[in-house]
């Protein structure tokens, strides 16, 4: 396959991802506005005679919300003074490192000119991204939706 087709196949597939999860977010919706109406909490979802899948209501979880970060830290501090760790604060944190520089993954130096044994560092894997240009989103909705495209091609449906 030549990279522009695997390029223009990705595009597509990007574009049929969003539009599918913003149609998923809308029949989620008009489906949940139903099932209260009724009181369901389960229905089915079925093609001819036979059910293909289960929509349901999830039961809803308890979860604690801490209103003082402060006091809570004094409570857990007073009644499990075990439980607290000292801690570099989380937005302070980036800023800090990106000042450490590396020779190598492995050997460190810090913004002080010291050798650095706490850190080591890690590459990520570079990835694609699909970024659509000016109105090509619109464009390839609209091969998509006149058949220029096949989306069954794309999505390798035959």
């Amino acid at each position: 396959m030549e990279i522009k087709e695997t390029s223009l196949r990705l595009a597509a597939v990007s574009l049929i991802a969003d539009e599918a999860k913003k149609a998923k977010d809308k029949l989620r919706a008009e489906l949940k506005e139903e099932m209260d109406k009724i009181g369901a909490d389960r229905v089915k979802a079925e093609l001819g005679d036979e059910t293909v899948a289960y929509v349901t209501t999830t039961k809803p979880k308890f979860k604690w919300r801490v209103k003082s970060e402060r006091q809570f830290v004094e409570w857990v501090k007073e009644h499990h003074p075990s439980e607290i760790v000292e801690s570099v604060r989380e937005s302070s944190r980036d800023a800090i490192l990106s000042k450490f520089h590396y020779k190598d993954l492995d050997f460190i130096i810090s913004p002080y000119g010291e050798i650095i044994e706490f850190l080591e560092g890690d590459e990520t894997e570079p990835y694609l991204v699909t970024k659509f240009h000016g109105e090509g989103r619109d464009k390839l909705k609209d091969a998509l939706v006149s058949n220029i495209i096949e989306a069954k091609r794309v999505l390798e449906l035959d």
